[in-house]
């Protein structure tokens, strides 16, 4: 998982935002390198480009979705009067990326609503056929059942079904949930314009040193910087760390307010606090108003 992410940290993310190259064939034709075990394109392009990076931590942002029914956002108050249950976090965290290459495409393919919505939260372009969208799918499903159809005879089969999955859901979770899901990115919905908004609902981490901040850069894919990034989405992350310092001096002088945190420890850290300490006042307002099911 460690090594896909390198690969893919550095190409597919860019590549769905046009900014790896020139060349549009080269990003269209680099986005799969999220495949098998990160995510599929098909489904990512219209929830990360459309939804994700237009209505940050917003009701419209369908990555504050995934999680439920754990309330990762001051914009949802529950999802049909079920306890936000921070465990439901911790626990598909375990597991996202399985959602994001498999799960997720073959609702498409099969009609299948998202559990606890009802209708499906993550559809792909009616341009892609289901055909493709299934397709698209076999490498996801071959890293699963290559494991089942030729090492069952080894002691640590289970290792080999379930780490690829496991592995790049925690590289997926900490990269992607971190720096949106914190105490301190929910008031952006006051900004005085849209790019302060998104700069308000996106946390910095590793940024106070130069030579950390380009060392971070290369691991994460530049996303160590995801509010300047949500700030231009349209420039390559190869670019950030060198820009960083003009983008501090511009949001000072408009006054604009960034959240940062030391590393990714602390970022994560802060993370789990907020959803175990927002969902438990969630859960204490449920009760006091008295709602069913709680």
């Amino acid at each position: 998982p460690l090594a896909h992410w390198l690969v893919a940290a550095h190409t597919c993310h860019d590549a769905t935002h046009g900014s790896l190259s020139t060349n549009p064939a080269v990003n269209y034709a680099l986005q799969f390198t999220a495949h098998p075990i990160f995510f599929n394109v098909f489904v990512w392009i219209p929830q990360h480009l459309l939804s994700h990076h237009q209505f940050t931590n917003e009701l419209d942002d369908v990555d504050i979705h995934h999680f439920a029914p754990c309330v990762l956002s001051t914009s949802v108050d529950d999802y049909g009067g079920k306890a936000s249950n921070p465990w439901t976090f911790v626990g598909k965290g375990c597991l996202t990326t399985l959602g994001t290459c498999v799960l997720q495409p073959l609702r498409t393919v099969f009609d299948w609503n998202t559990p606890n919505f009802d209708t499906n939260i993550t559809p792909v372009s009616d341009c892609v056929s289901r055909l493709v969208v299934a397709l698209s799918t076999l490498p996801s499903l071959a890293v699963i059942a290559w494991p089942l159809c030729h090492h069952l005879d080894l002691p640590h089969w289970p290792l080999l079904v379930f780490w690829p999955w496991i592995g790049s859901s925690l590289i997926w979770t900490a990269m992607t949930q971190t720096s949106h899901i914190q105490d301190q990115c929910q008031d952006h919905q006051t900004a005085a314009c849209w790019t302060a908004g998104q700069i308000a609902a996106s946390l910095d981490y590793s940024v106070h040193d130069k030579s950390e901040l380009a060392l971070v850069a290369m691991l994460t894919g530049g996303l160590n910087a995801q509010a300047l990034h949500h700030a231009i989405p349209g420039i390559s992350q190869c670019h950030l760390a060198d820009i960083y310092d003009d983008y501090v001096r511009i949001c000072r002088k408009h006054g604009v307010q960034r959240s940062t945190s030391r590393n990714l420890a602390t970022a994560s850290r802060d993370m789990l606090h907020f959803v175990f300490a927002h969902s438990d006042r969630q859960r204490r307002a449920h009760a006091a108003d008295g709602a069913p099911g709680l």
